[in-house]
């Protein structure tokens, strides 16, 4: 079961590292970063632990951590598990992006409807597997179409000018 958290970072809040454990403090430098870890903290992760990647991982459970501008967004799942958040903006060229990242499918939902909510559904889906294979962006942008995925399930939202995609392992 996947439990989520997203919230806005507050600039009245104190994001000191020193509250943290100490196993954190190397990988939780950004006030982002400490905020994230202490929402999964408060949401019963154990252990919670970086990789020499500075990916999360715990004993008790899959987590992943994104952020975009003043939005954190945090996930639990007793299977692997994948989160992406981000802000919407179309100051961009989607148009002239999509055709350069997005495969098949994906091209062909985005030029069907040709709005920023398509194409960051698409886009945080990408990022949220990317999250869960190990991949490095690059290869899952330019490599495949997140589309055709069968072995995975993803849920998407938008939220104010913000589109957050899950994308769990089945």
């Amino acid at each position: 079961m996947v439990s989520v958290y997203f919230f806005k970072l507050s600039d009245k809040t104190e994001y000191d590292v020193n509250l943290l454990p100490e196993n954190f403090k190397d990988h939780c430098k950004k006030k982002e970063s400490i905020a994230a870890a202490k929402a999964l903290l408060s949401m019963g992760v154990k252990n919670l632990r970086y990789d020499e990647n500075k990916k999360p991982w715990a004993d008790n459970c899959f987590v992943s951590i994104s952020h975009s501008k003043d939005m954190v967004a945090v996930c639990t799942s007793d299977k692997p598990v994948g989160i992406d958040i981000e802000f919407m903006s179309t100051d961009r060229d989607l148009g002239k992006i999509a055709k350069r990242f997005y495969k098949g499918k994906e091209l062909e939902y985005f030029n069907n409807s040709l709005t920023a909510e398509t194409f960051y559904e698409i886009w945080t889906k990408k990022e949220a597997y990317s999250k869960i294979s190990g991949q490095g962006t690059v290869e899952i942008f330019e490599g495949f179409d997140v589309l055709n995925l069968l072995d995975y399930e993803f849920q998407t939202e938008t939220i104010g000018n913000f589109a957050l995609s899950i994308c769990e392992k089945k």
